[in-house]
């Protein structure tokens, strides 16, 4: 009888210890966490509209990289990007957005994001002035892996802010092929970076899908719970797939700009521009097919 109640003791206890070494397994492999302890190392991280603006002039040729100026704010931030920079091999992203909290789950992570992924861009730069093709690539293939992991699992908003790092890292490598003469190996590290991305450049479909699933559920704000009528909750089921299915197939803009135009004001109002949302799914393809085209 004694061992039949050890057993039914040891049983749970084992089962118990599988369950919480596979939890702490699934967290070591999760690169949201590592991405966290990047930005609470960041120090005067905040890059400004206007800074912002001057880089992807620099990222263009149109402007000149000062390493003077921006060389302090990277090397105070060096270990927040190795950090970053580490977290790009793990094998996925989770960053536990709780989105049962409908409009108010927050996503103050995409911005802490853009500002370690302009870093990230300016420590790449620093970088290639100083000498260090190895470690330029090895920060722009980061950012990359880093840019996709931004939008893992979020709304456009998060696609969005994902894409413009993608675009800048993607500028960073044509400027560093155009500038620097990147060896064979160097450019092929760059090449599989890339490769590594959807054609597309990130999952818009997903992200889309996600947002308007959101504006279904209610809005728990500050003046009280707020959620949308029957007549705007049934506009919003036609206009869904129309919006998923335009994103792969432009050709069907009009007939989604029809619909989201019958739409009730109180939805059109809160409905992303889909002719604004393709025009940035657009750009970023072409940026990926010409860095390629490059890294040939």
């Amino acid at each position: 009888m004694n061992r039949l109640r050890l057993c039914s003791w040891i049983v749970p206890l084992l089962l118990i210890s599988a369950c919480l070494g596979m939890a702490q397994q699934k967290a070591k492999g999760n690169a949201a966490l590592r991405y966290w302890s990047a930005f609470a190392q960041m120090q005067d991280s905040a890059i400004t509209a206007e800074q912002a603006k001057e880089l992807n002039l620099i990222l263009d040729g149109t402007a000149p990289y000062a390493d003077l100026k921006y060389r302090d704010l990277v090397e105070k931030n060096r270990s927040a990007l190795e950090t970053m920079i580490r977290g790009t091999a793990l094998p996925y992203c989770d960053w536990g957005i709780d989105y049962d909290l409908a409009p108010d789950a927050p996503v103050d992570y995409v911005r802490k994001a853009l500002e370690l992924g302009r870093l990230n861009t300016l420590y790449a730069f620093h970088l290639l002035i100083i000498g260090d093709k190895d470690g330029t690539v090895r920060a722009l293939a980061a950012g990359v892996r880093f840019a996709r992991d931004v939008a893992s699992g979020g709304t456009l908003f998060a696609t969005v802010a994902a894409k413009d790092l993608l675009a800048g890292d993607l500028r960073a490598m044509a400027f560093a092929v155009h500038v620097s003469g990147l060896s064979v190996e160097q450019k092929a590290a760059l090449q599989k970076a890339v490769a590594q991305l959807p054609p597309e450049g990130l999952d818009w479909q997903l992200a889309m899908k996600r947002e308007l699933g959101i504006l279904r559920m209610p809005s728990r704000s500050p003046e009280g719970v707020t959620e949308l009528d029957a007549q705007a909750s049934a506009a919003l089921a036609e206009i869904t797939p129309a919006y998923v299915a335009a994103l792969n197939n432009p050709s069907l803009l009009q007939g989604l700009q029809e619909k989201i135009g019958s739409a009730p004001p109180s939805l059109r109002e809160i409905i992303p521009n889909p002719k604004r949302v393709l025009e940035e799914k657009q750009s970023l393809t072409e940026r990926i097919q010409q860095v390629n085209s490059l890294l040939q």
